[in-house]
């Protein structure tokens, strides 16, 4: 899982694209609860890493147009309250001012966390569960 996400920063950081964007919003996708995302932005397409109130995570959109309101990609990372060992999902976005535009984005998600059940606030370790999981995103692209 490490390794994906180092994987994945690099591309991110490699990547050509137009412009910088920042976002703020709930969700997988900014990093669990709350939280903020800084982004590069091309014509069809945005690579991503995020910083919430309780995880990080990194990802990329891709659009099925340039003009297009929808997207879909990837996202992985951690967050402290349901998925402390890595969560990875596949999104799908809804862009209400289509993808090149400020505005309004939901999300959904389909993938997997990994959870100690010991949980992050105890002093016991326990076993790590994988679990199947659904992500809803809401956010707001500046």
């Amino acid at each position: 899982m490490r390794k994906l996400i180092v994987l994945l920063s690099l591309v991110c950081t490699s990547a050509s694209a137009d412009e910088f964007q920042t976002a703020v919003g709930m969700g997988h996708q900014y990093g669990g609860l709350i939280g903020a995302q800084v982004s590069y932005k091309s014509d069809e397409s945005k690579y991503f890493a995020s910083l919430g109130l309780v995880g990080a995570a990194v990802g990329f959109q891709h659009s099925i147009e340039p003009d297009s309101h929808y997207s879909y990609g990837m996202v992985l990372g951690s967050e402290a309250l349901r998925s402390e060992d890595g969560f990875i999902f596949v999104n799908g976005n809804y862009h209400f001012n289509g993808f090149n535009q400020p505005g309004w984005v939901f999300g959904f998600g389909v993938g997997a966390t990994r959870e100690d059940s010991g949980g992050f606030f105890s002093n016991t370790q326990g076993s790590t569960e994988t679990k199947t999981a659904v992500s809803l995103n809401i956010g707001y692209e500046f």
